[in-house]
């Protein structure tokens, strides 16, 4: 990047030193690279998920690349766990200033032959998950006194119907109306509420699908680029929603799905 003499603005810079970033759902997948990539931009990273000997693993990989990483586990489910992350960020590095709302599953399984567990177990980890993350965060920014990012991860399923993941779907659609009312909610404090939708990504979630030759086809097929996506650019569009780039936005989602979402 050039350093231009006497610019008539402001030039935008993405520099997340002395941020402090939580990423729910983070020792794999999306949320992972999302991990590593904000603390290569300087940010603080909470490394979180149910699995604490996971979490302190990939903590550790952090810090071992040059960064700052911290573990705490929790379960997005359970409110208690998401007020200890919250809590626990501040207590150790003194801020929340980034909530990423990653953690998420999905089942596949016709409407007719879901059952109402099945159901329970994706609505509250993808939607009542995001929920209480965005709550215990905008209660921490605002105690705080600083503007703060909330992104929150929903999905292409949920800007479109997708066979045998309703309950997936209609978690991500969730997301996004929640992110909507967030972003109304906070917008006074300063805090933008923004969520990211991807498309195909290979991950463990979608591993299943994707090694089907004729499925994998069926969903290139759908996609404008005709091609799936990778973990690291969607990593670049939250690192664009965290960082003073986007000040702009809230409220938003943008759609990182190759195109699959334009016919």
């Amino acid at each position: 990047m050039l350093k231009l003499d006497n610019p008539p603005f402001p030039i935008p810079e993405i520099d997340l030193t002395g941020k402090t970033a939580i990423i729910t759902g983070s020792t794999e997948g999306l949320g992972y690279g999302m991990a590593v990539v904000l603390a290569a931009y300087g940010a603080a990273v909470v490394v979180s998920s149910r699995r604490e000997k996971k979490s302190e693993e990939v903590a550790r990989e952090i810090n071992e690349m040059g960064a700052k990483a911290i573990a705490i586990p929790c379960d997005v489910r359970v409110k208690a766990d998401i007020d200890n992350l919250v809590a626990g960020t501040v207590r150790q590095l003194g801020s929340v200033d980034i909530m990423v709302n990653n953690a998420g599953l999905g089942i596949t399984k016709r409407i007719i032959e879901m059952e109402e567990d099945e159901w329970d177990t994706v609505i509250d980890t993808n939607l009542k998950g995001v929920f209480f993350g965005m709550a215990a965060a905008a209660k921490a920014m605002i105690g705080q006194g600083t503007k703060g990012r909330i992104i929150n991860i929903a999905s292409a399923g949920g800007l479109v119907g997708t066979k045998n993941i309703s309950s997936y779907c209609a978690s991500k659609a969730g997301v996004v109306s929640l992110t909507k009312t967030g972003a109304m909610e906070f917008g006074k404090y300063g805090i933008t509420v923004n969520s990211v939708c991807p498309g195909y990504v290979p991950t463990t979630i979608n591993q299943a699908p994707l090694s089907i030759p004729a499925v994998r086809e069926q969903i290139l097929g759908r996609t404008a680029l005709k091609r799936l996506g990778e973990v690291w650019e969607v990593a670049a569009i939250v690192l664009f929603l965290a960082s003073g780039i986007s000040s702009i936005m809230t409220g938003a989602f943008v759609a990182a799905d190759m195109g699959s979402t334009c016919n």
